[in-house]
């Protein structure tokens, strides 16, 4: 019979030993089981995915443009509602996040939705679309159709680095004081993200473009910023977005 003390050594090897080896079966079951929840859901939203078309965009835009002539600053929410109900798992597949916050007592948000890279998931690129100036409202109706009809077309997609789709509201902060886009930008921040390159639809101005650039710190950054054109309907837009997703 073996003696108390080697029973006790013997256990001080085994317990931990058999720690490991439970941590080490516990860990796979978790990863077997992530890998089953994964591939279930690209398998769902690769099913949603929906060809680059002109009449999604028309319909899009008709429905925005009802959304965004409703008295200020309900239509800001109403967007958010619109970009969030339409990309979500049931209609593209996608987990909009939205980044609530209130501006003059209205609830105002961001809206995000991304493929997240596989091998590299904080290495962002970013289709951003900005909305909420009065002075461009066509153009921000066509910018937003084609990033929902963009996102449409890549549901399920796979890929290396993120892919994230964002809708932010111009002209407001929060009660802090800090606008939108500054939000979006420290989100990703406090994510340790890296930018590679923000495409920003609608064809902006000068003024915002400079928030865009200030936000994200591009130039201590070297975040490559791409401002396209404003579309001014469907055909055009389509026609736009198709370029843009053979480069993303």
């Amino acid at each position: 019979m073996p003696s108390p003390g080697r029973l006790i050594r013997l256990s001080l090897v085994l317990f931990p030993l058999g720690l490991i080896l439970t941590s080490i079966a516990s860990f796979g079951f978790w990863w077997h089981k992530r890998q089953q929840v994964e591939e279930r859901s690209f398998a769902y939203a690769t099913a949603l995915r929906r060809d680059l078309n002109e009449a999604a965009i028309l319909r899009h835009s008709q429905i925005l443009r009802e959304v965004l002539s409703s008295p200020a600053p309900h239509q800001l929410a109403a967007v958010a509602s619109y970009i969030d109900s339409s990309m979500s798992p049931e209609n593209m597949g996608y987990a909009p996040l939205r980044d609530r916050f209130y501006h003059q007592g209205e609830e105002i948000s961001n809206v995000e939705a991304e493929l997240t890279g596989r091998q590299r998931p904080r290495e962002v690129h970013l289709v951003l679309t900005l909305y909420g100036d009065p002075a461009r409202q066509s153009g921000e109706i066509q910018a937003l159709a084609g990033m929902l009809g963009l996102g449409h077309a890549m549901a399920g997609d796979r890929r290396d680095h993120t892919l994230r789709l964002s809708a932010v509201p111009l002209g407001v902060k929060d009660s802090n004081g800090r606008s939108a886009l500054n939000r979006l930008a420290a989100s990703s921040l406090n994510r340790q993200e890296r930018f590679v390159r923000i495409i920003v639809l609608g064809g902006v101005g000068e003024e915002s473009r400079n928030q865009v650039r200030q936000a994200f710190r591009v130039e201590q950054t070297g975040t490559i910023v791409d401002f396209q054109p404003a579309t001014e309907d469907p055909s055009s837009t389509l026609a736009q977005m198709v370029r843009l997703k053979d480069r993303l």
